[in-house]
């Protein structure tokens, strides 16, 4: 009983360590209301900056890739047979072996990535007003 609980404990806290999106946001609004300085130190340069009209500046951090997805043979396993045969007065069971159907292919082509995340600065206080993110590939393993 001891060791099943062991590794329901185990298998649960091992639940929470998937990259998600819920994990990117909890790593992008930490830094809502820090110190700039300290998110350039952490993040590095950004890809792009720029001085808004209100004189705040937007930092843009953005990543991008293509990745080829695997094609994949479809199988299928379909059972064998069983059926009795009378002969001369004489039955016996006679069985097919099972066997394998190739059904075609699937999976493949071309699968783009991308994550463009965004803070705003206050250009006096040099702290981070906001932040933003957008993309199919903002994804971080959530904070316990």
């Amino acid at each position: 009983m001891r060791k099943w609980l062991c590794l329901l404990v185990l298998l649960t806290s091992a639940c929470g360590s998937f990259p998600s999106r819920e994990g990117y946001a909890q790593k992008a609004y930490y830094w809502q209301g820090r110190d700039a300085n300290e998110l350039l130190a952490v993040w590095g340069a950004p890809n792009k900056s720029m001085t808004m009209p209100n004189g705040n500046t937007l930092y843009t951090y953005s990543k991008s890739y293509t990745q080829q997805q695997p094609y994949f043979d479809n199988r299928r396993f379909e059972p064998g047979s069983r059926f009795t045969v009378t002969e001369n007065g004489q039955s016996r069971v006679i069985e097919t072996p099972g066997r394998w159907v190739y059904d075609g292919t699937s999976g493949g082509g071309i699968q783009h990535y991308s994550c463009t995340t965004n803070f705003v600065v206050n250009s006096k206080t040099q702290l981070v007003e906001s932040v933003s993110f957008d993309g199919n590939d903002c994804v971080a393993v959530p904070r316990q």
